[in-house]
């Protein structure tokens, strides 16, 4: 029985809010925002995610700074 092969994400892991293949025409999608996910191996399922979705097929959306996906810090 052969074993078949997955591809795996090399990408960081991130909020789709912040993602280029979020759907999404404002410069700075809220985390409540509903888009499509263009990420290219995810497009063929055409899904539809929120701002606080994430997978690691993450780039991040030109314009943002990369701190964006930082943990913020508590006191």
């Amino acid at each position: 029985m052969e074993k078949k092969k997955q591809k795996k994400q090399d990408g960081t892991w991130g909020h789709c809010s912040h993602c280029r293949y979020f759907d999404s025409p404002a410069k700075a999608p809220l985390d409540g925002e509903e888009a499509a996910c263009l990420q290219p191996e995810l497009s063929k399922f055409t899904l539809r995610v929120f701002g606080t979705c994430g997978c690691n097929g993450f780039e991040l959306r030109s314009g943002l700074s990369k701190t964006v996906e930082e943990p913020a810090l508590r006191a």
